[in-house]
């Protein structure tokens, strides 16, 4: 059976088939309902057959005219027809937003992924790197940077981090134009986690770096590493970075999880220098509705 989940516990079961999928970027019902309430138009669409075995997605993305239609399916469940039947579903709530582009993310490690959706007229057009860092007990403390104060960002830094950020965001190596977040989206999303450090220059902000809670036991995600074009190639990124792993390790985190768009080879050259092994790449792919 295929339903929209609305309640408690058909919400539940998306977020359960999610993390069952992709054990690395688990969501929660918390987050689901706060997006759902900044965007109404979402769609979470569940498959139950003997407990929940798939889900659907259609909502906004980062680039203006983009909508993300997802759909997964556990692997006990595949070839009976239901990654199809969600899909239609999804397909046919998506159009209704008028969208240029539909698009949606598949796992390099699962190659049937990427073919169940080519045949449904989607094609590849980036991806992106996927690096874990397993932490140890006693990571050092991070090597000073000359002239530069790495701090923890305070509510009275949140103007000049946030200016930082949709800087970086312009730069960043993407074959698609993207929205930066708003501000209140932003605090949301990229500082609801348990910290995020600033690198000052005389008391002017020219780094940021966040860590972001996972429903995921000992893991934390990295957002966007930035630094302020004047002081790029100085090792503040690496910096920053390693000031997050000697905390979250401090902390009794065991894993770091990054996504790196292909492209980026100095953000990946700092992340593969400090440690992170890469996994299996997400596969962007597209199509026009």
């Amino acid at each position: 059976m295929i339903r929209r989940a609305e309640d408690e516990a058909d919400l539940a079961g998306w977020c359960e088939v999610w993390t069952a999928i992709t054990p690395r970027d688990p969501i929660t019902v918390e987050q689901i309902r706060g997006r759902l309430a900044r965007q109404p138009w979402r769609l979470y669409l569940v498959a139950e057959e003997d407990g929940f075995v798939g889900l659907g997605f259609v909502g906004p993305t980062d680039s203006p005219g983009r909508i993300a239609v997802v759909v997964r399916v556990l692997p006990r469940s595949r070839r009976r027809g239901l990654g199809s039947q969600l899909f239609e579903q999804a397909f046919a709530h998506a159009l209704e937003q008028e969208p240029k582009w539909l698009s949606g993310q598949v796992s390099g490690a699962d190659p049937d992924a990427l073919a169940w959706a080519e045949r449904r007229g989607f094609v590849e057009y980036g991806r992106d790197v996927e690096l874990v860092r397993r932490l140890r007990h006693n990571e050092p403390s991070p090597p000073a940077v000359e002239g530069i104060e790495i701090v923890r960002v305070e509510p009275e830094l949140h103007d000049a981090v946030y200016a930082l950020t949709r800087e970086a965001w312009e730069d960043l190596p993407l074959s698609f134009a993207v929205d930066t977040p708003d501000l209140d989206t932003w605090l949301e999303e990229d500082l609801a986690g348990p910290i995020a450090f600033a690198a000052l220059d005389d008391g002017e902000v020219v780094g940021f770096a966040a860590l972001m809670e996972r429903d995921a036991p000992g893991l934390l995600e990295h957002g966007l590493t930035a630094t302020r074009r004047t002081h790029r190639r100085r090792g503040i990124a690496t910096a920053l970075k390693q000031t997050q792993i000697a905390w979250a390790a401090a902390n009794g985190y065991r894993e770091l999880v990054t996504y790196t768009q292909d492209g980026n080879e100095g953000m990946q050259a700092i992340n593969l220098g400090l440690g992170y092994e890469p996994q299996p790449p997400w596969i962007r792919v597209r199509r026009r509705p």
